[in-house]
């Protein structure tokens, strides 16, 4: 494990530049990458690499740190939605920033709360039909089951945020 070095972020992981191809991948094995949101593996240029875990990428050094700085936030855009202190990753798991408590969510849960993340206020008919492939004017309480799980995770979690029922038609995220 002295072949890299996990920065603080927990979500780089930089690869000493003397260290040789073989050495790297075996450090890199031994790394336990469901601990991660987004993987970024910063690599010396003579080092090739292939067949890395899919939610890795691959940075070589040198490398400017405004292009460096990019890379980053376009795998933030990409991978993660924020609501106040929670953060939702493409790993399916929230986090609670405030005292980073992380629980997992289901694949339904991450499109329901992404929705929600995004838009503040939701028709019910509209999570229905996109997230659950209901057809408009099914009756069922399955969107409620779902909403029910999630404020229990949020709350597990100690986040502060709530979901809330307005008029029964809108969803709205408080």
């Amino acid at each position: 494990m002295d072949k890299i070095k996990k920065l603080e972020s927990n979500k780089i992981i930089c690869i000493k530049h003397n260290t040789n191809k073989t050495d790297c991948l075996n450090a890199i094995n031994t790394i336990d990458f469901s601990e991660f949101y987004t993987n970024i593996l910063l690599v010396p240029k003579k080092i090739e690499l292939s067949n890395l875990p899919p939610q890795s990428r691959l940075v070589f050094y040198p490398i400017k740190y405004l292009d460096f700085y990019k890379i980053i936030q376009s795998i933030q855009r990409q991978t993660s939605t924020m609501y106040r202190n929670l953060y939702l990753s493409s790993g399916s798991i929230l986090v609670n920033k405030d005292n980073n408590k992380k629980i997992f969510m289901t694949e339904t849960e991450m499109k329901i709360l992404t929705k929600l993340f995004d838009k503040i206020i939701v028709k019910k008919d509209l999570l229905k039909q996109s997230v659950l492939n209901f057809h408009p004017g099914v009756e069922t309480k399955s969107l409620e089951s779902h909403l029910s799980r999630i404020r229990k995770k949020i709350h597990e979690i100690g986040g502060e945020t709530d979901i809330a029922s307005k008029n029964s038609k809108f969803i709205k995220i408080l």
